[in-house]
């Protein structure tokens, strides 16, 4: 067992005596993970919002983190940091060097970002 996981279990076994406040709840949610097991979720906050912005603006085949950001109204250092994951997690792909070009795969058009 990890140390997140070792520290989810402690925490969990003192709200049979101290329950959790109602507006701590959806944060401990996100923390632990989606499936509970204290695996981090799939998708960054950042991340969801990238796709969904590349999702909806198909026509537009390639981009630089400074045209994301700016449709987005973000900083091209937020969208530099999450499209990272996207990158290694293989929902968006890099195609160009100098300078930074982007791509959504197939497989960041056909996930389930809820």
């Amino acid at each position: 067992m990890s140390l997140k996981q070792d520290f989810i279990s402690y925490v969990e076994k003192n709200f049979v005596t101290n329950p959790m406040p109602e507006n701590l709840i959806d944060y401990w949610e996100k923390f632990k993970g989606v499936n509970g097991d204290g695996e981090k979720p799939l998708f960054t906050e950042h991340g969801k919002q990238i796709l969904t912005y590349m999702r909806n603006n198909l026509d537009t085949k390639t981009w630089k983190a400074k045209d994301i950001a700016d449709g987005m109204f973000v900083t091209s250092r937020t969208v530099s940091g999450a499209i990272r994951k996207l990158v290694s997690d293989g929902f968006v792909e890099k195609v160009g060097q100098d300078p930074i070009i982007y791509c959504i795969t197939e497989k960041g058009k056909e996930i389930n970002i809820d």
